[in-house]
């Protein structure tokens, strides 16, 4: 009994925290904003940018594990409940893409870290950990580990992520590479399967959780929703009211990342950072760019499954753009697998790759 209480009051107890329900105000009331302003996925952009400006400015606190558990949940259930059953059969290409996404990333660390070493003056340690993409969670498990200056890592991933966030919808938008989604054509899904779909996919996370799954709240609804849903079981359209709530909470999470940040360190990292998103974007893109025309991904899901961002937000944000954000997930979630596994593993094998002469 005595345990139980622990992981209770250290899973539960950051609720208390009257910040918590300010950051979840100021989310709603961005996206809400975002919304009346009629910008490019409104409800995460707006989320974001209101917890940001909290969070920096001492006000804010990062969300509370049940918090990002229920965010991650919500994407895991909108993205499985977005495939159809002709998902299913774009996936012939996916073996393909996602080793042009390994090659890609593997490129746009190299690349990016040299950059930072060369033109910033960054040591190869620090540079290498925030050139690494789509991973934060376990890049800053390393950079604790190794002593990095972790502050500085966090700012430069941070910051690609927002601008990826806040930039990306636009310019997607302005290229015409929104597409209208095949689900805005059904009808409202049962309200008896819309309960059996929630409590499948929260059974399916608890279940990849404990079997110690990375991400395992996203990936867990997405793939059993996701069959059932490709077999045409359960159809109807999922509710955009919950999707909706599941863009604020990872608005917030994002926002509440920058607790602790303040802005004279945001401005004196400003200009690695700036130059460590050009250039990690752009060869990004220029792999999603090959990919699709090679295997023939459409450009719009490659450019986002490619994108240098974080799962939660790269693949809401491709439903929010109307992009096939089950695509875009599974790419990211082997994008977040493989640096997860991969990177702590090469650095036991070859500490020297991210220790060297330059630091």
């Amino acid at each position: 009994m005595q345990r139980r209480d622990r992981f209770t009051d250290r899973y539960w107890s950051a609720l208390t925290d009257p910040h918590q329900y300010l950051m979840l105000a100021a989310a709603g009331l961005g996206g809400a904003a975002g919304w009346w302003l009629n910008i490019p996925a409104p409800w995460l952009c707006g989320a974001m940018g209101a917890t940001i400006a909290l969070a920096i400015t001492g006000w804010g606190t990062p969300m509370a594990r049940p918090v990002n558990d229920l965010a991650m949940l919500s994407s895991g259930l909108t993205l499985g409940s977005a495939v159809t059953p002709e998902t299913l059969r774009t996936f012939v290409t996916v073996p393909f893409s996602i080793l042009g996404l390994f090659l890609t990333s593997l490129v746009v660390m190299v690349v990016t870290s040299s950059v930072l070493i060369r033109y910033s003056g960054w040591p190869k340690r620090d540079a290498v950990l925030a050139a690494t993409p789509g991973a934060l969670s376990s890049v800053m498990a390393v950079a604790v580990e190794e002593g990095a200056d972790i502050p500085r890592i966090a700012i430069v991933q941070l910051f690609r992520l927002v601008m990826l966030v806040a930039v990306l919808p636009s310019i997607m938008v302005l290229a015409g590479m929104s597409m209208v989604p095949a689900l805005t054509t059904q009808s409202s899904i049962n309200p008896i399967h819309l309960w059996i779909i929630l409590s499948i996919g929260l059974g399916s996370g608890l279940a990849f959780k404990a079997l110690k799954m990375s991400a395992p709240f996203i990936l867990g609804p997405m793939l059993t929703i996701g069959i059932l849903r490709g077999f045409n079981i359960f159809p109807g359209q999922y509710p955009i009211e919950l999707s909706t709530a599941g863009f604020v909470l990872i608005g917030a999470l994002i926002g509440g990342r920058f607790q602790g940040m303040r802005m004279r360190e945001i401005v004196a990292t400003a200009p690695a950072a700036l130059l460590s998103f050009f250039v990690a974007t752009s060869l990004g893109f220029l792999g999603a760019i090959l990919v699709s025309n090679l295997v023939g991904l459409p450009l719009p899901s490659a450019l986002m499954a490619f994108a240098p961002g974080g799962l939660e937000a790269m693949t809401a944000l491709a439903f929010a753009l109307r992009i096939d954000p089950v695509m875009v997930g599974v790419h990211h979630i082997a994008r977040f697998t493989m640096i997860g596994i991969g990177l702590p593993l090469a650095l036991k094998i070859r500490p020297s790759l991210i220790r060297g002469r330059s630091e």
